[in-house]
């Protein structure tokens, strides 16, 4: 296990979540979505799911469904605004149609903020296969 206790999965450096993403150890936290989330790891979560060698890209893509999610939940404009322009710069790099589709449903999720549904920004999304 790469992580000695539950402490240190809930604040999981880059490294360890990349070793994560290539490996076959099993999820080290119920819910671990939400501790991989920051605006700095999302370029980070973006490139495994780009990468047809990453193990985990339906997790990765769930978490991001969940980032979108909670950022638009918690209605805080400084948040949303820096969503919004962490998208716009993704677009520009953005290769898999799976991630392509976060960046537009997340787009239009800002602009219409009143469609947040749980079942698709939240954990277990309906939008991950």
């Amino acid at each position: 296990m790469i992580f000695k206790d539950s402490q240190h999965a809930w604040n999981p450096s880059p490294e360890e979540i990349r070793f994560w993403a290539y490996s076959n150890e099993k999820i080290p936290e119920q819910d671990w979505e939400l501790a991989v989330n920051s605006f700095e790891n999302i370029p980070m979560i973006c490139s495994f799911i780009d990468d047809d060698l990453c193990n985990r890209k339906a997790f990765f893509l769930g978490s991001l469904y969940v980032f979108t999610g909670d950022i638009i939940r918690s209605g805080e404009s400084n948040k949303i605004v820096k969503l919004s322009t962490l998208l716009d710069s993704l677009v520009e790099t953005a290769k898999s149609e799976t991630l392509k589709a976060w960046i537009e449903r997340s787009k239009h999720l800002i602009v219409n903020q009143e469609e947040y549904d749980y079942e698709y920004w939240g954990l277990g999304s309906k939008y991950v296969d």
